[in-house]
């Protein structure tokens, strides 16, 4: 059967199934949206997060295969982490958990504080900072070596060290990246501390360095312009 007979046998079926008004109703719904709004949104992404896209997919790709490469060389016989075959008791998830989100958030603040140094800024960390409007995929838009300093080792080396059950250190990836995503997607669904804390930070550069607040609190870096030279206070004669 060629087109034509495809065409005109699925027209015999939406006369024989649909009443006219249906027909022309969905028929002027489809047009809109197949017509204007996909090409209008496909356009979008073209013209502003189509290279974001592309950088932290590649991103993906090169640390996959990196780690692939390991697992390849060292045999799939071969685990880099703990695979007990006894599944840890919620407690010792929960314990992992919070050691993590901790430990994430202590060494992510000062990689990333260090990385706003004005010595190296602009050869590594002002990459990330292109998008200043929330957009997820920014999340992982990055310098290969940031990607390293601030994306992986931060979420992997501390569980990795500590021994953490396989499953432990995989929900709590799942957690962190979703959870950067989020950070850098303008919403608050499901989301504390609120993603504007993180979006302030990419308005503002020079606040809010980490992730659950916690080391901004500690070191006043939660303030905008906690940078600025305080006014000197004048004595006035009485």
């Amino acid at each position: 059967m060629d087109l034509h007979s495809q065409l005109q046998a699925a027209w015999d079926h939406v006369r024989a199934t649909y009443k006219p008004g249906t027909i022309e109703l969905t028929g002027v719904i489809v047009t809109q949206i197949v017509g204007f709004i996909i090409p209008a949104t496909l356009y979008m992404l073209i013209d502003q997060i189509l290279h974001c896209v592309q950088v932290t997919m590649f991103n993906h790709v090169w640390v996959v295969a990196l780690y692939a490469s390991l697992v390849y060389l060292a045999g799939l016989d071969y685990t880099f982490m703990n695979q007990d075959p006894v599944v840890p008791p919620w407690k010792t998830f929960i314990v992992d958990f919070t050691f993590g989100l901790l430990a994430r958030e202590i060494s992510f603040y000062y990689v990333h504080r260090a990385l706003h140094h004005p010595s190296i800024y602009a050869y590594i960390h002002k990459m990330h900072h292109k998008y200043t409007a929330p957009v997820a995929f920014a999340a992982e838009y990055a310098h290969p070596v940031e990607h390293i300093l601030a994306n992986i080792l931060p979420v992997t080396l501390t569980l990795y060290l500590k021994g953490a059950h396989f499953l432990s250190i995989v929900f709590f990836l799942v957690f962190e990246l979703w959870e950067a995503a989020a950070d850098h997607s303008g919403y608050n669904f499901l989301k504390l501390p609120p993603a504007e804390l993180h979006d302030l930070h990419h308005e503002k550069f020079r606040v809010n360095y980490g992730t659950i607040g916690l080391m901004d609190w500690i070191h006043g870096t939660d303030v905008v312009g906690w940078d600025r030279p305080k006014a000197r206070k004048v004595k006035i004669a009485e």
